[in-house]
């Protein structure tokens, strides 16, 4: 039983540190990017261009901290029997989600600035944006991964 726990703390401190991590880089990242300015990574295909997202508005705010919240319920009453995969890959969605969260309350915009221009038609991105997708996708490709199996173990207990 001491030993359960004790991995559960070390779990707790992955984390915690996963989602401290995410946080403070996306906001580093995101400072550095709004006093530099434009920065060319890969002549026509990469840049750094500081985007002000205005879709900010009230009910943006509210929308985001609801997908917050509930995730973080989620996580929290389920969190004995949720996979450390799943933590982690959640974890992701909800550091970035957060650190967006914070960019539209305390600056009133969202900063993005990660440019695939001209060569790849994508939204400017920023590196929040990209560990929501990650942990959604990762999250997604679990659940796809945990559903085939017990159609698989269904399948064969009617066989």
């Amino acid at each position: 039983m001491k030993k359960a726990k004790k991995e559960d703390k070390k779990e707790y401190k992955l984390i915690i540190i996963i989602f401290i991590v995410i946080i403070l880089i996306d906001q580093i990242v995101k400072a550095i990017v709004l006093n530099v300015g434009t920065i060319t990574i890969i002549p026509g295909v990469l840049q750094f261009k500081v985007q002000e997202n205005m879709n900010s508005t009230s009910m943006s705010i509210i929308t985001s901290l609801i997908a917050i919240l509930i995730i973080f319920r989620f996580v929290m009453s389920r969190n004995s029997y949720i996979d450390r995969k799943i933590k982690i890959f959640l974890t992701f969605a909800l550091a970035g989600g957060i650190s967006n969260t914070f960019d539209k309350v305390v600056r009133g915009y969202l900063v993005e600035f990660i440019d695939f221009t001209p060569s790849i038609s994508l939204p400017i991105l920023n590196i929040a944006d990209i560990f929501i997708l990650i942990g959604w996708i990762g999250f997604a490709w679990i659940f796809a991964v945990f559903t085939v199996k017990e159609i698989q173990a269904r399948r064969s207990k009617h066989d």
